[in-house]
C-alpha cells in the first residue's frame, strides 16, 4: 500500500505507516471541511472549491501535505485542480464507480 501512495503522490522517498495514515486522515478532514462548507452554504455549493493556502492555514499543515492529500483525493476521484494559483474543486456529491475501486485497492479493501 505505501509504495502504491508513493506512486501516486510521485514521492522521491518511502512513506512510514503512520505518514501514510495521517496522509490519509489529512484528505479524510479535507473531505469533511468540504461537507461542512457544502451543510453551510446549502445546494448553492454542489462541490466546493477550496484553496491549499486556507487548509494549510486552516489545519496548521505545511502547504505540501495539504497538495499530498489533494492529490490522494484526486486519485480517488473526490477532488480536481482547478487553477494553477493552488484551488481544488471537491466533489462529494457523485463519485465515479472507478474512482471507487480505486479506493478501496489503495486502502487494500
Amino acid at each position: 500500500m505505501l509504495d502504491h501512495l508513493k506512486c501516486v503522490l510521485r514521492m522521491e522517498q518511502r512513506l512510514t505507516v503512520e505518514q501514510c495514515y495521517q496522509l490519509i486522515q489529512l484528505a479524510e478532514a479535507i473531505v469533511d471541511y468540504g461537507g461542512m462548507l457544502q451543510t453551510h452554504y446549502g445546494s448553492c455549493v454542489p462541490d466546493p472549491v477550496i484553496e491549499v493556502s486556507e487548509l494549510a492555514y486552516r489545519f496548521r499543515e505545511a502547504p505540501k501535505a495539504i497538495n499530498d492529500a489533494l492529490v490522494l483525493l484526486k486519485f480517488e476521484g473526490r477532488a480536481e485542480p482547478v487553477h494553477p494559483s493552488g484551488c481544488w474543486r471537491l466533489q462529494l456529491t457523485d463519485i465515479l464507480p472507478s474512482a471507487k475501486r480505486r479506493s478501496a485497492g489503495v486502502l487494500g479493501l
